[in-house]
């Protein structure tokens, strides 16, 4: 059975920044040109408030892409997520804790992998290729003092 994938790094934000930065402001930093639904780069990503909120993509032009939805909602600490992989749904938890330094360490667990039966494995290293190119970015969003996934683990199969 496929692993979760597991990252943990450090962002130079305070932790509610860094919460709101992920959650109301993912559409300011996701990198819809190579990570969307439509394949449109016109789009955001928007993530609703609270348990039972949607996770979709939204086009310039008011179309709308299911991405999953949000299943815990625990600001500024904890966000969990269904997470749609094509139409199969994963989960994907993120954490967020203050350190010492007044940055926040984060931490992402995207597990589920086993849904896709012998396909799980093939599919759990496409997505972590994917999270290699968009956690840089979360983690530029945050700011100066930010070296991002660099610290990043990933559970191996």
């Amino acid at each position: 059975m496929p692993e979760p994938l597991r990252y943990r790094f450090r962002v130079g934000c305070p932790v509610e920044r860094a919460f709101e930065l992920w959650t109301a402001s993912a559409g300011v930093w996701w990198p819809m040109a190579t990570h969307s639904v439509s394949g449109r780069r016109d789009s955001v990503l928007v993530i609703e408030p609270g348990p039972g909120g949607r996770v979709y993509e939204r086009t310039a032009d008011g179309q709308q892409f299911s991405w999953g939805m949000v299943v815990a909602w625990e600001p500024p600490a904890r966000l969990v997520c269904e997470w749609l992989v094509g139409d199969t749904p994963t989960e994907l938890e993120v954490r967020f804790a203050a350190d010492a330094d007044g940055g926040t360490v984060v931490e992402i667990e995207h597990r589920g992998w086993e849904r896709f039966g012998e396909a799980g494995g093939d599919r759990r290293d496409r997505n972590d290729r994917g999270w290699s190119g968009v956690l840089p970015l979360f983690a530029a969003a945050c700011g100066p003092g930010s070296p991002g996934p660099g610290e990043r683990r990933s559970t191996t199969r």
